[in-house]
């Protein structure tokens, strides 16, 4: 009973925050493979958050299910992610050894990262911090490790994600989203055009 609790009140959350959550399958990053969870996956997708009584009976019964997240304009979500602490250290680095004004504020963003939006640690230990959709924040995957400044970085800013307290499973192994600040997403900044810069290029 205390994951289904902690799935519904978590769900409950981040409808709060203006997120549009799923179902997904159990111990999986794929959508619900049903009818009743391909609509639940096909209204989110239009931006249509489900009810309290869906939500309650949906994740009460079915409590091995895991929880996605409309990412993009019709979500309200973008995710920028860090392969490691690493990663971000470096890339606050470079952009502390450029200092124009754009950088300067970049920067000083990256130094107070972790405290300033909703935080989340995936079960490959990697970093994930979550805003309100933004244009600034375009779509970046793996595709994109042939430029250096972003190899080990992703955004998501279409289809969706997996979110907490969600559990995968490889194998044998099982790992955890885990919510490490449960921040409302917050704006990302509309000075910081950094990502579209370095794609434009």
């Amino acid at each position: 009973m205390e994951n289904e609790l902690e799935m519904i009140q978590t769900l409950s959350e981040y409808q709060n925050f203006g997120l549009v959550p799923f179902p997904c399958s159990p111990f999986s990053t794929k959508i619900h493979d049903s009818i009743d969870g391909r609509m639940l996956f096909h209204k989110a997708s239009q931006g249509i958050q489900m009810k309290e009584n869906e939500i309650i009976e949906w994740f009460g019964e079915k409590k091995l299910d895991n929880c996605g997240l409309i990412a993009g304009e019709k979500g309200n979500l973008s995710v920028l992610e860090f392969d490691n602490q690493e990663i971000l250290s470096n890339l606050y680095k470079i952009i502390k050894n450029n200092e124009n004004i754009s950088n300067l504020i970049f920067g000083n963003f990256l130094e107070n990262l972790n405290h300033s939006t909703t935080m989340v640690l995936t079960p490959e230990k990697k970093l994930q911090f979550w805003f309100n959709y933004s244009k600034n924040l375009p779509t970046i995957e793996n595709n994109y490790n042939k430029i250096d400044l972003l190899k080990g970085i992703r955004i998501y800013s279409d289809g969706y994600i997996v979110a907490p307290p969600s559990f995968v499973r490889e194998k044998n192994n099982f790992g955890q989203y885990e919510l490490l600040v449960g921040r409302k997403p917050s704006l990302f900044p509309k000075e910081i055009d950094f990502f579209q810069k370095i794609l434009s290029k």
